[in-house]
């Protein structure tokens, strides 16, 4: 067996996408973290032992969670960009209007402003997420 894929015959983990997503850019995105993985396979040994969902209480609380808004996102985008940019696979004008997209929501406290107001969420699920 290659070498390089030495460190991938333990687990996968694949976390579904938001059906929102770019289909181009999410596939270009996985196939970055892939690379990234192989190429960094200590590191990537390490993330993923820190992921692990397996573990003790303490250690779960531990454990990083997803952005909970467009504003958090673009923050992460932001931090995260060399990953991204890394030989040009995600251009830079791509990241920034990406960023600046993200924040134009203004949401970053929005599930405080609207914790008593279930009138309100119902009006902003039917507004994105185009259901009922």
């Amino acid at each position: 067996m290659n070498k390089a894929f030495d460190c991938c015959r333990e687990t996968f983990e694949y976390r579904a996408p938001d059906a929102f997503a770019d289909p181009f850019l999410l596939l270009a995105g996985m196939a970055l973290a892939v690379n990234y993985g192989l190429e960094n396979q200590e590191e990537a040994s390490k993330i993923a032992e820190d992921l692990h969902v397996e573990t003790s209480d303490k250690k779960q609380e531990r454990l990083k969670i997803l952005p909970a808004s467009c504003s958090e996102a673009a923050d992460c985008l932001r931090r995260d960009r060399r990953l991204y940019e890394a030989d040009e696979v995600f251009p830079r004008r791509l990241v920034d209007k990406t960023v600046d997209k993200l924040k134009a929501y203004r949401d970053g406290n929005l599930w405080k402003r609207l914790m008593e107001k279930p009138d309100e969420v119902e009006k902003l699920i039917e507004q994105y997420m185009h259901h009922g």
